[in-house]
């Protein structure tokens, strides 16, 4: 008889859940769930629905006996699961579209991870997740948690230092996209890398690449290496010495990103009105009764696949395959000049008792400065967080490495407040 596996999926009606049984459906052999719980809030029910009812198509379709049911009641869905993947918006694309549109009204980037846009979602998302990590806590304490939800490096801190709860892996996409193109590269089976990887969400560094024990990166670099999409020259990554997260950019490269940014602003380029477009279509697509399959131009807006890596993961952890993913967990001393109880984006192996990091010692002290930089704003977030002090978030964001006066800051956080305060209510009080 085959033993229990059961994931609790919170976000079920994302049309991300699809790319999900894609790559569930891939690695059943390994990884065989008997039961999934698509689980969303009572405004979502309709697409919730489709997705459900596209799911077990799909599955029927491929002869995967896995049961998939859909649930509005949170602890009900989440009651003795094994994996919980969480991949929420709180306060769905419209919020996400303050997010994007308002900081650029002040001159600012508008992102949903860095910056004032990635703060203000932070405020609305982290509070939903201690909830979360409660339940879990308490209905599924064996769970694994993999988190998949932006700003993910916040909610990683948050959890890490807030929650007692030490089952959570947060996930990392580019880095490991890198890393599988310098697989690529290298001609190497995928087990024979070892890709250290290092700093935090969205600011990390490929420091070294270690293959049959020899680390290849100083050969990559000098042979013109550069991964597909990087923004950033050539030149300037021989001259760092490393492969950085491509969001590097908007730190090293702040006044042509923030222009190009402005510039698509204007012109009405909104990157959320193209994802609302985009999800409308898949939506329809899915509630299709002949749409058996996931929609392949989803590809064309996301060129990365966090689904991917969350079901590898899950696939490591259960087998102890050992294998090394770049992930959100606790620093624990690995990288030092970070304090050890905070999050950290780093390499780790996958096993059956959880992450197990490489050790990097000391960043180089070329990348240093701004990682430790970042890391006082994150620190001081969280505080803010867990104090529900909005005053001290506002602090926080104007000693941000992007933030470049505090006026301006604190005009455009008033500005995202009053949009977003239904979602902030648990913050009490705001005396602007």
């Amino acid at each position: 008889m085959q033993t229990k596996l059961k994931l609790a999926i919170l976000g079920g009606a994302s049309t991300n859940t699809a790319e999900v049984f894609e790559y569930i459906i891939k690695h059943y052999d390994d990884l065989k769930f008997t039961e999934v719980v698509l689980i969303d809030l009572k405004t979502s029910e309709e697409r919730l629905d489709i997705m459900t009812n596209f799911i077990q198509r799909m599955l029927k379709h491929h002869n995967i006996p896995i049961s998939v049911t859909s649930s509005l009641n949170q602890r009900h869905g989440l009651l003795d699961a094994d994996f919980v993947l969480i991949q929420i918006r709180v306060g769905h694309m419209q919020a996400r579209f303050y997010d994007e549109t308002i900081p650029a009204e002040f001159n600012m980037l508008g992102h949903e991870s860095i910056g004032i846009g990635g703060l203000f979602n932070a405020l609305r998302t982290v509070p939903v997740i201690y909830e979360m990590i409660e339940d879990i806590k308490e209905l599924a304490p064996k769970a694994w948690v993999i988190n998949a939800t932006n700003p993910t490096g916040i909610i990683s801190e948050a959890v890490c230092r807030f929650s007692e709860f030490d089952r959570y892996i947060g996930l990392s996409n580019e880095p490991n996209q890198i890393t599988k193109e310098v697989i690529d590269k290298l001609k190497a089976h995928p087990n024979e890398l070892v890709p250290y990887y290092a700093g935090l969400s969205e600011l990390s560094f490929m420091l070294k690449v270690y293959h049959k024990g020899k680390d290849k990166l100083p050969k990559l670099l000098s042979g013109g290496f550069l991964p597909k999409n990087h923004p950033m020259a050539l030149e300037n990554l021989q001259r760092l010495g490393c492969y950085p997260h491509p969001n590097l950019k908007y730190y090293y490269q702040d006044e042509v990103v923030t222009k190009t940014f402005l510039d698509n602003q204007k012109n009405k380029k909104i990157l959320t009105n193209q994802m609302i477009e985009f999800n409308d279509l898949l939506y329809k697509k899915y509630a299709d009764e002949n749409t058996l399959n996931v929609f392949k131009d989803m590809q064309k807006l996301l060129d990365h696949s966090f689904a991917q890596t969350a079901v590898e993961i899950m696939d490591s952890i259960k087998n102890n395959k050992k294998n090394y993913h770049v992930i959100h967990t606790v620093n624990h001393g690995h990288i030092v000049g970070i304090p050890d109880e905070t999050s950290i984006e780093i390499t780790a192996r996958m096993t059956k008792d959880g992450p197990i990091p490489v050790h990097i010692g000391e960043l180089p002290l070329h990348v240093r400065g701004i990682v430790q930089h970042l890391k006082a704003y994150e620190e001081l977030l969280c505080d803010a967080i867990y104090e529900k002090d909005l005053n001290k978030a506002l602090l926080a964001f104007q000693i941000h490495p992007l933030s470049k006066s505090f006026k301006s800051t604190k005009d455009a956080f008033n500005a995202l407040y009053d949009k977003h305060k239904e979602y902030l209510t648990y913050y009490g009080v705001y005396n602007k």
